[in-house]
């Protein structure tokens, strides 16, 4: 597993908050087992991501009608939360040339579906051998503590049983807890929140993973990805990076493939270590531009409940 130690010692400097690039093979899961199980959801288990596409759309109008940007605004977070219909856009939408409504319609593709689900795991009183207790805990909706799009209400199909609520999942909640025991040893509870994620390409539009560009989640720490699946990509490349003054400074890259993972500290690092790591993802697009592209992964939002 490659650790900020690792990475410090490539960099010739130090990044003292926690990074963590392994594979499921490092947390004891078996590999081959666990992306056979959990392959399968992703083609049933997930809904449209309308929430990019709302957004893509609005910005798509305000680069066109920059003398309408305030009226726009006005109505961004109503029409992205889904309390405005779409009908909404369409004094602008009527106003596009025929190119730009052909671009209008290519931003208006899904290119990412997900789910989600939110667990507590705990320690247990009681002196055994797996003294780790998993509970799955309901989650309504979902916003991101951050200064983007990502603040505002989401609403997502919550994962199924079959999905989470299963020993292979299980065990891969109780590795997430023993890394931030390693990291803060008093550890007692976490709070784990699930995106089963899927982000589509094809010959028209880039499949965008980090649409936000370099940012944070927003959480103590992320499982930014666990690679299931790529599919005909190119792409999809892992970056970690160091925010210093205000330059965004590149300390890791690498394509994870399928069972393989980057963890790390995500908001409020740079406070208790020393170092304020920011991330993003590459955009993918097809090999065969015949065919759709596809990467799967699930990415967790982690906070320390005690």
């Amino acid at each position: 597993m490659i650790t900020e130690k690792e990475i410090s010692e490539q960099l010739k400097r130090t990044i003292k908050a926690p990074i963590r690039i392994g594979s499921l093979t490092d947390l004891a899961i078996n590999k081959a087992d666990f992306i056979a199980s959990f392959k399968l959801f992703f083609d049933t288990d997930l809904m449209d991501d309308v929430y990019l596409v709302k957004n893509n759309q609005i910005a798509f109008l305000k680069s066109v009608f920059i003398e309408d940007i305030v009226s726009l605004e006005k109505i961004h977070q109503d029409y992205f939360e889904g309390n405005l219909s779409k009908n909404v856009l369409n004094p602008w939408i009527d106003k596009l040339s025929e190119n730009q409504k052909k671009e209008f319609l290519i931003l208006s593709k899904i290119t990412r579906q997900r789910n989600i689900s939110s667990f507590t795991v705990e320690k247990s009183s009681e002196k055994q051998r797996d003294n780790l207790g998993v509970k799955r805990i309901e989650a309504k909706s979902f916003k991101q503590d951050v200064s983007d799009f990502r603040v505002w209400k989401r609403v997502f199909k919550q994962a199924s049983k079959a999905s989470v609520e299963n020993e292979l999942f299980k065990s891969l909640l109780k590795q997430v807890f023993l890394l931030i025991s390693e990291i803060h040893p008093t550890t007692q509870k976490i709070k784990v929140t699930s995106h089963f994620m899927r982000t589509i390409s094809d010959v028209q539009i880039k499949g965008e993973n980090s649409p936000e560009g370099v940012h944070e989640d927003g959480a103590k720490y992320i499982l930014s990805a666990l690679v299931i699946n790529r599919t005909n990509i190119l792409g999809g490349e892992t970056q970690i990076f160091e925010a210093i003054s205000e330059k965004k400074e590149l300390v890791f890259n690498t394509i994870l493939e399928a069972g393989e993972f980057a963890f790390q500290a995500d908001t409020g690092e740079e406070k208790e270590f020393g170092t304020d790591l920011w991330h993003y993802v590459t955009p993918i697009q097809p090999i065969n531009l015949a065919e759709k592209g596809v990467r799967d992964i699930i990415g967790f939002d982690i906070e320390i409940v005690s």
